[in-house]
């Protein structure tokens, strides 16, 4: 009994200290892959406490492993548009502009119950209220009322261009090398965030502004 007693504490420790290494986020914002992580993690903590036999290092290895794992992804999503396609799902934008977009809501499988219900949710009583609403990647919903500030659209992170936030926006690399070159820089490789939103207003930050 004391064997799972220390057991237990050791794991709960270990798992409090690997989630912050990682940052985990609460479970309604995780990636696909940082909530099948956490399920897995899960898993792997509960088979020493459930058989006393099971050495303690069969759950300790598998989780630094998978832990590290995880972060050496999100490091990559990070650096590569390549990556983050194959690994993190896109936004979907349901409506657009006001116009609701039936193919782009049956490629995700929602139903207009299931989008007025979330509608509904963030305080809006009828869809024709709504300009935007965006399916995020962890499952929420975003959405921007008719009389709020026009839409940003973040064309370029960390030096990667987002292609699918380029084609929203309605623009083409050819519209952001010509900005760049407005604002003296010779590529994207500088540019930490640059942004355009629907009424035109550009946002550029240089990576040597940040902190």
């Amino acid at each position: 009994m004391a064997s799972v007693f220390i057991r237990t504490i050791l794991i709960y420790l270990v798992l409090i200290f690997t989630l912050r290494l990682s940052g985990k986020r609460q479970i309604g914002e995780m990636q696909l892959s940082e909530l099948v992580t956490t399920f897995l993690l899960s898993e792997l903590a509960s088979v020493p406490l459930v058989d006393p036999a099971t050495p303690f290092l069969y759950a300790i290895v598998p989780i630094f492993t998978l832990i590290s794992l995880e972060i050496i992804l999100s490091f990559l999503t990070t650096k590569s548009a390549a990556a983050k396609r194959l690994l993190d799902d896109r936004p979907s934008v349901i409506i657009r502009h006001g116009v609701l977009c039936k193919e782009e809501m049956g490629r995700v499988r929602l139903s207009m119950d299931d989008l007025l219900c979330e509608l509904r949710l963030k305080d809006v009583a009828c869809i024709d209220e709504v300009d935007y609403a965006i399916l995020e990647a962890n499952g929420k919903i975003s959405v921007f009322k008719k009389d709020a500030a026009p839409l940003s659209h973040a064309l370029v992170i960390d030096g990667v261009i987002q292609k699918d936030a380029l084609s929203q926006a309605g623009k083409s690399e050819e519209w952001i090398g010509r900005h760049l070159q407005k604002a003296g820089a010779e590529n994207t490789d500088g540019i930490f965030l640059l942004c355009v939103t629907d009424g035109g207003h550009v946002t550029l930050i240089r990576k040597e502004d940040c902190l």
